[in-house]
């Protein structure tokens, strides 16, 4: 006599299709002429498509890989391989990592495969950025400390012979490459008190027109080096604001640095600083190529760098993303139009705290 007792840790049918269903990775099952059979609902949210626009058609269809290949066939074994990037329902792309394995089902004929999918767009966009950030910024401080060396390597053993102008251009070197680590590493700074949510401003009564002149003077290596004059236009009487000029400061270098770098040589850059009805704005003008009308509503964003087809740039992206978070900390907004007669202007708008003399 057949004993028809259900064992305690069988699972309805029922039961198991929900349990699945209810996994948020993708559960895709595939029969041996390749087309899929099971779609569930972690599936569709993956990658977009519907379970019942799915069932009969090949996986290939379902899973396109941006490589061409076919998915079976790439993924090989039971173990996870490296994550492979695939066409979503709507065309766009997306990274999973894939896990597969084939099994014999009981009455039926054939093998059938199971595909496990687990989508790492983002965790795989976070790795590449990190590469990103480590190659440039390797670069950004190899490139002023080399310069540095040198410089310093040179008044050292050549102190003696060399003339006066050739000692001052030495040091304007010097002076050019300790200006640029010094906004690197604000920046990174910056960027670091931004991440953990401890960054804050500190107001204080601020002569606009000194910390102005304060900025010229540290910009004047760079701008000398490209041959790029610094015309600075200011409201005749500028009253004292309330601000943190330290980090004003920093929002004046990074919008000057940027002009400078993304400006064309031997060609004048403007800053212009006007009141306007409550408020006071500042706006940095170069006569470079501008941005593309694509890339503008990235540009305060971090890791985000302008390109310049016509030479290497680099950066780490993080100058506008500070500039950015420091004018909104004083209640203000920064923006970017295109310059009349060409180029860029970048300006920010910030409440006008006058402070009473």
């Amino acid at each position: 006599m057949t004993d028809t007792r259900r064992s305690p840790y069988d699972i309805p049918p029922q039961l198991a299709h929900d349990l699945i269903q209810s996994i948020p990775e993708g559960i895709v099952v595939v029969d041996n002429g390749g087309r899929v059979t099971f779609f569930n609902h972690g599936a569709e949210q993956i990658t977009g498509w519907r379970a019942k626009s799915t069932i009969n058609e090949p996986v290939d269809r379902i899973l396109q890989l941006k490589s061409g290949e076919s998915i079976l066939e790439r993924i090989t074994s039971r173990s996870s391989l490296p994550p492979v990037d695939v066409f979503s329902h709507d065309g766009q792309e997306i990274t999973l990592a894939v896990s597969r394995t084939d099994f014999d089902l009981q009455g039926e004929p054939g093998w059938w495969t199971v595909l496990v999918l687990r989508d790492v767009t983002k965790s795989d966009a976070v790795q590449r950025l990190r590469s990103y950030f480590l190659s440039n910024i390797s670069h950004e401080f190899r490139t002023p400390l080399s310069a540095l060396k040198a410089s310093v390597e040179l008044l050292l053993e050549d102190f003696d012979d060399l003339s006066s102008a050739e000692t001052t251009s030495l040091l304007n070197s010097v002076h050019f490459s300790v200006t640029g680590l010094q906004t690197l590493i604000d920046n990174l700074l910056e960027s670091t008190s931004i991440e953990a949510g401890r960054f804050e401003i500190r107001r204080r009564p601020t002569n606009l027109e000194t910390l102005m002149a304060e900025t010229a003077r540290v910009m004047k290596p760079l701008l000398d080096r490209r041959n790029q004059k610094l015309q600075i236009d200011l409201p005749e009487h500028m009253p004292r604001i309330n601000v943190d000029p330290m980090r004003l400061s920093q929002v004046l270098v990074n919008l000057l640095s940027n002009a400078s770098k993304y400006g064309p040589m031997d060609q004048p850059i403007d800053v212009n600083i006007t009141l306007v009805d409550s408020d006071i704005k500042v706006t940095v003008e170069d006569r470079g190529e501008g941005i593309p009308i694509g890339d503008r509503e990235n540009i305060f964003l971090r890791y985000i760098r302008l390109d310049n087809k016509d030479q290497a740039q680099y950066g780490i992206g993080l100058g506008l993303a500070v500039v950015k978070t420091i004018v909104e900390q004083h209640g203000g907004q920064v923006g970017y139009d295109e310059r009349p007669g060409g180029g860029s202007m970048f300006w920010c708008k910030m409440p006008l705290e006058v402070v009473p003399s």
